[in-house]
Formats: C-alpha cells, sequence, structure tokens
C-alpha cells in the first residue's frame, strides 16, 4: 500500500512536468532524485521526516547542484503529501519567470552595513503594516530588543526583495528567499534571516494571498 502511494507520488510529478512542457533531460534528472528521495524518505509524510530525508539526500547526492535539489524537493513535496490545493497553486505559476532579475536588485553581499543601509528605505503603508504586525509578534516571544530589531531588518530584506514582482503567492516567496540566502557569508546572519523569513511568511502571505493562509 506504501509503495502505491510512493509510486502515485512519483507518477504525478512526473505527469506535471511533462504538461508543463519541461524537456526530457530535466525530467529524467528530477525523476532520478525524487526516486531516491522516496527511499530515504522510507514512507514517511510529515514535514519533519521530509526534511530530514532531505539533509540526508544532500550529503550523499553530488550529481546535482545543492539549490536545484532544494527546488525539486520543494516541488515534489506537495506531490509526497497528496496536497491538491497546493499542486494546483504551483501549477499556476509554474514556468513563469520569476528569476532574479524580477526581483529588486541588492547589495551582492550583504553583511549588518549592508542590512542598515536597505533598512533606511522608505516602505510603503502596506509595508509598513506588514513590518509593524511582525514586530508585535515579536515582541509576544520575549525576545531581546537586539535579537527582535535583527528579525525585523532582516525580514524587510526579503519585503524589499518582494516589492515589484507581478505574482505574490507561497511559490514567489520561496524564489525570492532562494535568490536572496547566497548573498549572506556570514553563517550567523544566513541562519538568523531563515528563521525571520519563516516567520514573516504567515505575515505576508495573508495580506498577499488570503485564500493560502486560510486553508494552512
Amino acid at each position: 500500500m506504501q509503495e502505491e502511494r510512493q509510486k502515485k507520488a512519483i507518477d504525478a510529478y512526473v505527469k506535471f512536468l511533462e504538461k508543463k512542457a519541461v524537456d526530457k533531460q530535466a525530467v529524467d534528472t528530477r525523476t532520478k532524485f525524487v526516486e531516491k528521495l522516496a527511499v530515504l524518505l522510507d514512507n514517511q509524510f510529515d514535514r519533519q521526516g521530509y526534511s530530514q530525508a532531505l539533509q540526508a539526500m544532500l550529503k550523499i547526492e553530488e550529481q546535482i547542484d545543492r539549490q536545484q535539489q532544494l527546488n525539486y524537493a520543494r516541488e515534489f513535496y506537495p506531490f509526497w503529501i497528496g496536497d491538491i490545493k497546493s499542486i494546483a497553486r504551483i501549477s499556476e505559476t509554474y514556468g513563469v519567470d520569476l528569476n532574479s532579475t524580477k526581483f529588486k536588485s541588492l547589495p551582492p553581499s550583504l553583511a549588518w552595513p549592508e542590512i542598515d543601509a536597505l533598512n533606511q528605505e522608505s516602505l510603503s503603508p502596506q509595508e509598513n503594516i506588514l513590518i509593524r504586525d511582525y514586530s508585535m509578534n515579536l515582541q509576544q516571544q520575549s525576545l531581546k530588543e537586539e535579537e527582535l530589531q535583527a528579525k525585523v531588518k532582516l525580514a524587510k530584506v526579503i519585503l524589499l526583495r518582494l516589492r515589484d514582482i507581478p505574482i505574490k503567492n507561497n511559490v514567489a516567496y520561496r524564489m525570492a528567499v532562494d535568490v536572496t540566502l547566497p548573498l549572506f557569508n556570514l553563517e550567523d546572519i544566513k541562519q538568523r534571516f531563515l528563521e525571520a523569513i519563516r516567520e514573516f511568511f504567515y505575515i505576508w502571505i495573508e495580506k498577499a494571498d488570503p485564500s493560502y493562509a486560510a486553508e494552512h
């Protein structure tokens, strides 16, 4: 029964790619990747198990770029858990050119001086509301002021990144994160950024895509 579920998830993903006119070589590469990932998953269908299997995959798979592996795993996840609504959302924007040229340009390297400079940019009234709401949420976590301000500054970085894109949904948010993460050279800032954008996502998506927020 579990093997049938695995096969069904992989087959659905492959058919999706073919329907989106992904070239055969790319489909084959993705298929081999998710087949290996499915073995590591060992019939785990929760997010934590998926994340652990992916981390193991990143350590053993050397033929595919790390960022590509993350992208493949992100694409495959809703097929693995059978989330029809998320698959439908991915379908809406799959193949849309949301590459880094569509996002607001940022300095080639982000350390605190560059982050502080970005935070001097003015925000729109709507953007200010998002940052205010995130800050209020953080205040409930009993953080030190320095930690709170650092998270707010990092949330503003992703908010600026997303400012001018034509499509605002969870896929666009993830892609914005993907093109921004490599700019952080210091591991401490990178980890703080990842934590901040995970928290800020729920504030942002509620305004950008209310239906997604309601369903999750």
